[in-house]
């Protein structure tokens, strides 16, 4: 899993925020205690990276699924 660099949070926790959530760069830095770059960076990426993304996001929908 990809992560922000200097953080332990993952891109796709901020690519979930942004896409499923609806929240704006600037909630997503203030949520999370990053800055706005930070933020734009890790959206970037995943935007580049969507497919990867989208399936571990995926994958790990499935594995929670089958544990409720």
């Amino acid at each position: 899993m990809p992560v922000l660099r200097g953080t332990s949070l993952r891109v796709q926790t901020i690519y979930i925020a942004a896409q499923q959530w609806g929240l704006s760069p600037h909630q997503i830095a203030r949520e999370y205690e990053l800055t706005e770059a930070q933020v734009h960076d890790a959206l970037t990426f995943a935007a580049v990276h969507r497919q990867e993304i989208e399936a571990a996001i995926a994958a790990e929908e499935k594995i929670e699924a089958a544990h409720v």
